[in-house]
């Protein structure tokens, strides 16, 4: 039980982070929100994943359901990336004014290069997240070898 409590802990921590920035970058064009919406879902992804971790039967399983699960919050980085992209781009586009096309192509090149660095971050941190998480809290392989007689 302590085990699945301290997989909860600091695997939740983990997750809680990895949770609220997605959800702070993806709600970044909205400043008056952003934040306080980001400040939520940080407790709110701990609190699941701590309640994830401790429905586990051990605290190797729990971990493996921590790992994939952070896993799969890093392969979603560029996602959030790309909502925050278009919502600024549409922003700089309803402001409109004299430079509006330098400036939608300029926060479409800039939103691209976020985007490509944490699609590049994301796959690879997602990688070793899903990796790990799938070598850690296996069941023991049982082999059953049957004996036939000779008949």
């Amino acid at each position: 039980m302590i085990g699945k409590i301290i997989s909860g802990l600091i695997g939740g921590l983990v997750i809680a982070a990895l949770g609220s920035m997605l959800v702070t970058l993806a709600m970044a064009s909205n400043p008056e929100s952003g934040g306080q919406t980001g400040a939520m879902a940080f407790f709110g992804f701990w609190m699941v994943a701590f309640l994830i971790a401790l429905t586990a039967p051990r605290a190797g399983k729990a971990w493996r359901r921590l790992l994939i699960i952070s896993g799969l919050l890093w392969f979603a980085m560029p996602i959030s990336s790309l909502i925050y992209t278009g919502a600024y781009v549409t922003d700089v586009a309803i402001q409109g004014g004299e430079n509006a096309g330098p400036a939608i192509i300029g926060a479409t090149i800039g939103g691209g290069m976020v985007t490509a660095f944490t699609g590049f971050l994301g796959f690879f941190f997602g990688a070793i997240f899903l990796v790990i998480g799938l070598l850690i809290g296996r069941d023991k392989e049982i082999v059953i070898i049957r004996e036939y007689a000779n008949r």
